[in-house]
């Protein structure tokens, strides 16, 4: 059975002569270092061409002094969480495939690379012996496989925390980097163990085309998908939301740099995501229903609740969710499923560009003020024929206006992309608070109706929450008029 713990590290690269500063003035009164030395081995599998890499995981088999097992490290930003395994035999257990199933997708892990480690350690002690934090001082010796095998070696050093709360990571942080360590652009010893692209295709790339920022922003969304898709398979569902809005920004990156891409590629994409959004989406909004509600109901005095209110909406939504909850886990093994992510690398490996993909990348802000012109016409005709479902249109197009605008911070630069983002993160909640509100009064109404004819409940509160509910949106759409008269 594997077991797991959140890796909080940093990682520094440092030159051979680095001598690690003393740290004990930072340590509490009675704490104290203990140093000692290992020497661990390190075999690391990934597919043949580093489809765990890439996902920013990676799956070594650990021997040495201490410290043995398999060991799968996956993303949890800021750091890393490590799941492990026993050394029981050479092959990758299966537990381990089975997590790593959406990321590999049938393909055979392989040895990729070996690392030894010459690790000289200072353990960071409170009084009563507790392991506040760990400085790992290594000297690697790496050698990767291939069809040209490779070595190489340095110095590195990483600080982990223990069970302190977190600010003497941060400490120990400024202590190396004043001593002269750099934080490490190498996410691991085998990032840097494998070779590295020729500067002369850095160079090919320098000229930044509409295809490059697109293709980043991409493979960003489909990492925030496999680590999503990690997640679920271990029964973690608080990753449904991140994960749900990764699909859209890949929608929405269809529909606003649509002339880049084949059409008939991107409209199969597009319909494939829309499917998984959906079974991701029939999860998150009971979750969001389940806070919204609950907070609504303690917001209400006592001598407004009558019945069990709060059971009530417990019982229909976590029902709900645990149905739909096992719909989506389900169809994490499906064939459909692991299709859309063969699809998804596909689009990384070989985009189905149009010919402007490859026309200069001021293509891209050309594409965002289209994206950003269509929330405006929406809106207006939104408030013009008081059509909910053309309101609705808006908030779809605020949010892809947002995310075109994030895809282009290399065009229009960070400040630029973060000013319009914000901008339309703004009128995406407005108008999302509005359909928030439709839905959950739809739900009261149901609720009450079923309470009012059910012995021993009562649908006054929820007649009070669905008239609430009610205003909410009113006062929604009549900020959304104000926006719409501003940008007229």
């Amino acid at each position: 059975m594997a077991h797991s713990y959140v890796e909080r590290e940093l990682k520094f690269e440092v030159e051979p002569g680095f001598v690690v500063p003393d740290v004990t003035a930072l340590l509490p009164d009675g704490g104290r270092v203990e140093r000692s030395s290992e020497k661990l081995r390190s075999d690391y599998f990934d597919t043949a061409d580093h489809a765990l890499l890439r996902a920013q995981v990676t799956l070594r088999r650990r021997t040495g002094t201490t410290d043995n097992g398999w060991q799968l490290k996956v993303p949890r930003p800021p750091f890393r969480e490590e799941i492990r395994l026993p050394l029981e035999g050479d092959s990758v257990p299966d537990e381990l495939r089975d997590l790593l199933l959406g990321t590999v997708r049938g393909r055979p892990l392989v040895q990729v690379a070996s690392v030894v480690t010459d690790r000289t350690v200072q353990r960071l002690l409170d009084a009563g012996g507790r392991r506040l934090a760990e400085i790992d001082d290594d000297t690697v010796h790496a050698s990767a496989a291939g069809d040209v095998a490779t070595a190489s070696s340095w110095r590195e050093v990483e600080v982990e925390l223990g069970e302190d709360e977190g600010e003497l990571l941060y400490a120990l942080g400024k202590r190396l980097t004043r001593a002269g360590a750099r934080p490490s652009a190498s996410q691991s010893k085998l990032s840097k163990a494998l070779p590295t692209p020729s500067a002369e295709s850095g160079k090919r790339k320098a000229k930044l085309r509409g295809g490059d920022v697109v293709a980043a922003y991409i493979a960003e969304q489909q990492r925030v998908i496999l680590a999503g898709d990690l997640a679920l398979r271990r029964g973690d569902d608080s990753v449904i939301h991140k994960t749900r809005v990764a699909t859209r920004r890949l929608r929405s990156t269809l529909r606003n740099f649509g002339p880049l891409f084949e059409d008939s590629r991107a409209s199969s994409l597009d319909s494939e995501l829309r499917w998984y959004a959906g079974l991701l989406g029939e999860v998150r909004d009971r979750q969001v229903l389940q806070k919204r509600l609950d907070g609504m109901v303690a917001a209400l005095d006592d001598t407004l609740t009558l019945g069990p209110v709060r059971a009530r909406i417990d019982t229909e939504l976590r029902h709900e969710q645990t149905e739909h909850w096992q719909t989506l886990r389900d169809e994490l093994t499906s064939q459909r499923y692991l299709a859309l992510l063969d699809d998804i690398a596909d689009w990384i490996q070989q985009p189905p560009w149009t010919a402007k993909a490859h026309t200069p990348a001021k293509i891209i802000a050309k594409l965002v003020r289209r994206a950003e012109r269509k929330v405006f016409r929406r809106l207006q005709s939104a408030n013009a024929t008081g059509d909910i479902q053309l309101l609705h249109g808006a908030r779809k197009a605020a949010k892809r206006a947002r995310y075109a605008a994030e895809a282009a911070e290399p065009v229009i630069g960070r400040k630029a992309a973060a000013k319009e983002a914000k901008r339309y993160q703004k009128l995406q909640d407005l108008l999302g608070e509005h359909q928030d509100s439709l839905v959950s009064a739809d739900l009261l109404r149901r609720l009450g109706a079923k309470a009012g004819s059910t012995e021993g409940e009562n649908g006054f509160t929820f007649g009070i929450l669905h008239e609430r509910e009610e205003g909410n949106a009113r006062a929604a759409r009549d900020k959304a008029r104000e926006i719409a008269r501003k940008y007229a």
